[in-house]
């Protein structure tokens, strides 16, 4: 089978942590990967104003089996076997330009005969489900007798469940209205948790027939529990120190200022413990914030961040870097105001690292209460300060909730994931037929390119 993924607001090449790129570009490369494993062919389309591999930001070229340039432009990248990944070419210089360009992007995805001729379309978010719809209606009369290819849509954060759960108003009236059209208009919404499934029928009015749960899965090959002395070696961390983890981008929603108050607030609790205490923030600004810091919210946290001697910010890294980092730490704090699901709980879990994590959302489904980690209902720093004080004291506590954490990380599989979702829509494993128009197979070189 042919299938068309849509990732138009950013890359599944791009580097997570940074930008608009954080989980869910993860999810659309690992999935991508799954499906092409089953033996579908899979091509994924993207409009991300920093080009096809985030221009040098990624660092996960290495994750291609090569990266050519043909004139200076990079138009498609062949990211593994029967994937390939292309940029349209759209004059859009962040994700709200592209939100007032859908109609453009419709239009050039019709463009694409790979995407007119795919048995299936799979939209990530928001913006490239609405661009589906619309090239879906503007093409309609081509279609004949009906037949279209299914459309199915991963939301991954829903702008009515953020404005509620932040307590609010931050999400534009477009999203707002465009993601209760998609939510009727689709023939199968994928939510990441039996939570998100909720939100998708109560606060969107999705039919509750027309939602599935496929819970994200994790890279088990790469993310495993290590050894920590040589994980903190090869990063340069004190052996006896105890190192708190945040892996994200720096924005509200993150809940990124709790972290750097709840490090403050250790040091008021248990000074001494404080002392050999060290929170690494392994990210960088949104997206969605001012890249000069220019916010009320970059703003004061910037200055919590100056203010705090323990608490120092790195860049966002690689996966094969980013589980040695999960294998060095003592503890991950999760302290989103907002989460469908939160990937690096999971992949922290599966490298052998528990969370204190925030009660919302998805995150309960990864972290099992005083079992595999600690959920926190509210987010007073105080009380995550008195939680991470308790985590840091008991060398036992912290060992048990570890090796749970490792064990329950193995339900999320990405080839269960690809297989939740063919299987609500009735696609057998190793379909390869085209049931619209035939085109050609996928070249094999790694690049195919355009006339710049």
């Amino acid at each position: 089978m042919r299938i068309s993924v849509l990732s138009l607001h950013t890359s599944p090449a791009a580097q997570p942590g940074q930008g608009d790129a954080g989980g869910m570009n993860v999810y659309v490369d690992q999935s991508v990967r799954a499906l092409a494993a089953a033996g579908h062919i899979v091509d994924v389309f993207t409009a991300d104003p920093s080009g096809i591999d985030g221009l040098g930001n990624s660092g996960n070229q290495d994750s291609f089996d090569e990266v050519e340039d043909i004139d200076g432009c990079l138009d498609t990248l062949q990211i593994a076997e029967n994937v390939r990944l292309h940029q349209l070419p759209i004059e859009a210089a962040s994700k709200d330009e592209l939100a007032d360009a859908i109609d453009e992007l419709s239009l050039l995805l019709l463009a694409q005969p790979t995407f007119t001729s795919a048995d299936l379309i799979w939209a990530h978010y928001w913006i490239s489900a609405e661009a589906a719809l619309r090239a879906q209606d503007l093409h309609a009369k081509d279609l004949g007798s009906g037949e279209r290819p299914r459309i199915v849509v991963s939301m991954h954060t829903i702008g009515a469940v953020k404005n509620r759960d932040s307590e609010t108003s931050h999400e534009r009236p477009q999203r707002l209205e465009a993601e209760e059209r998609i939510a009727s208009a689709v023939d199968l919404l994928v939510a990441n948790t039996p939570a998100e499934r909720r939100d998708l029928i109560h606060e969107l009015g999705a039919d509750a027939e027309s939602v599935v749960v496929a819970r994200p899965g994790v890279d088990h090959e790469l993310f495993s529990p290590g050894d920590r002395a040589e994980a903190r070696t090869h990063l340069g961390l004190d052996p006896d120190e105890f190192i708190v983890l945040y892996v994200g981008r720096m924005q509200f929603i993150k809940g990124t200022d709790i972290v750097v108050d709840a490090i403050s607030g250790l040091r008021e609790n248990n000074p001494h413990l404080a002392a050999r205490t060290r929170g690494i923030l392994l990210g960088a600004v949104s997206g969605q914030e001012a890249p000069t810091g220019s916010t009320p919210y970059l703003r004061t946290l910037n200055t919590a961040i100056a203010a705090e001697p323990s608490v120092e910010v790195r860049r966002p890294v690689p996966a094969h870097e980013l589980v040695t980092y999960y294998r060095a730490a003592d503890v991950l704090l999760v302290p989103s105001r907002s989460e469908s699901f939160g990937l690096v709980a999971a992949e922290a879990s599966a490298s052998g690292l528990p969370a204190i994590a925030s009660a919302v959302g998805g995150l309960p489904d990864i972290v099992e209460h005083e079992y595999s980690g600690v959920l926190i209902a509210d987010h007073n720093p105080r009380h995550w300060a008195m939680a991470l004080e308790r985590m840091l004291l008991d060398d036992d506590v912290r060992s048990e909730l570890a090796a749970h954490a490792a064990e329950r990380s193995a339900r999320f599989d990405w080839a269960a994931t690809a297989a939740a979702v063919l299987g609500a829509l009735e696609v057998p494993d190793q379909v390869l037929h085209t049931t619209m128009t035939t085109v050609e197979e996928p070249a094999p070189a790694s690049l195919v390119g355009r006339t710049c």
